[in-house]
């Protein structure tokens, strides 16, 4: 007889333990609950009397994932800030828990544990400005009043589009979009082209002395186009050696691929290997747990010092970076595409538009006169 897991609730709650950023795990007494902790590396704390791990949106989804079937992870109070240690006043009201449908729905459709948590913090928020309101009384003129709160507060075109999409999830895939209907204005999109490095500053930024663990992640990353959490998800059997390709498993829409694995990268990552023989994880922390994504981007802002790279560049444009390389070099677009994971050849086609070397090939009209 299959177990009722609503009745085994694991709660995560951000806590700062020996001045480290961690997510406790709170959960009554339970030998299966005990041994998945163990797995995923946590380590107990008598003071606090839970079991804790790294915090970081890649250790939420590894939690996700290993009591996925065993107990019910409430994550309600792990908010986006909370990793901050920072003291908070007190609010006049406790923030409005949202619909455990909701919860159910986006689990049961396969959700991504970190769009899960954005969509619920942004369901909250649409139900902290309607305060004391019911939520399924609700409908177009509260919705549109929120959206012109957020357009007031003049927040990004993302941030904005993520709120539609939450509430959008709520009233029709929840409560059915029979039950009303209303229309919500989407803002406009905001064309921005990516941050990409040259060749040489990538060169350089791989060449700067570190060890060998942080230099085969950032030679991963840029030799297979690879996001951060795709890296920090790799397994050692996802290293193709005989093909020479890297799979991606269940990345960025629940998709799997393959990409390139190229010989420097395996041969660093080979000497890894060799010196830090991980248990689970391609890459894992120095306690065994998750290797989390605030780490890795650390790793990558040393490196850029180290260079000398003194421009504004984050971890992803080195993904952006590996693609705006190789139209450079001829490589065919669609082919890009299927390597960085993207469904439609138009998400790809963004980079035509910041290669140099093409540019560099376009006279002007000026110059023919």
């Amino acid at each position: 007889m299959e177990t009722d897991n609503r009745k085994r609730n694991v709660v995560l709650e951000a806590i700062v333990h020996e001045k480290e950023r961690r997510i406790a795990l709170r959960f009554p007494y339970d030998v299966e609950l005990i041994t998945v902790a163990k797995e995923l590396g946590a380590r107990w704390s008598n003071t606090r009397k839970v079991w804790h791990v790294p915090n970081g949106s890649d250790t939420l989804k590894t939690v996700f994932a290993a009591y996925k079937g065993r107990a019910w992870v409430d994550y309600s109070a792990l908010r986006n800030n909370s990793h901050q240690a920072k003291p908070k006043p007190i609010p006049a009201a406790p923030p409005p828990m949202v619909p455990e449908a909701f919860l159910r729905k986006l689990e049961r459709m396969r959700y991504s544990p970190n769009t899960i948590r954005v969509y619920t913090d942004h369901l909250r928020q649409f139900m902290a400005f309607h305060s004391g309101r019911d939520l399924e009384q609700m409908g177009q003129a509260e919705i549109h009043a929120y959206m012109d709160h957020l357009a007031a507060r003049k927040v990004s075109v993302s941030h904005q589009n993520q709120a539609v999409n939450a509430i959008k999830f709520h009233y029709e895939k929840v409560l059915g979009g029979s039950r009303r209907s209303y229309r919500i204005d989407r803002p406009r999109g905001e064309k921005r082209l990516p941050n990409v490095m040259s060749e040489a500053e990538v060169k350089r930024l791989l060449d700067v002395p570190m060890n060998i663990k942080h230099k085969a992640m950032l030679l991963l990353i840029y030799s297979a186009g690879l996001r951060s959490g795709e890296l920090l998800a790799l397994r050692p059997h996802d290293l193709d050696r005989d093909r020479m390709l890297l799979r991606v498993h269940q990345s960025k829409g629940n998709k799997d691929r393959y990409t390139l694995l190229s010989p420097k990268a395996l041969a660093a990552v080979d000497a890894y290997l060799v010196q830090w023989q991980p248990r689970r994880m391609l890459f894992e922390g120095q306690d065994g747990g998750p290797y989390t994504a605030e780490s890795l981007r650390q790793v990558f802002r040393t490196a850029l010092a180290k260079a000398g790279i003194a421009r504004k560049l984050t971890l992803h444009c080195l993904r952006h970076s590996f693609a705006t390389h190789l139209l450079e070099h001829g490589t065919d677009i669609r082919y890009i595409g299927a390597l960085l994971g993207h469904s439609s050849v138009k998400t790809t086609e963004v980079y035509t538009h910041v290669t140099p070397r093409t540019l560099g090939r376009i006279t002007s009209p000026l110059d023919r006169l």
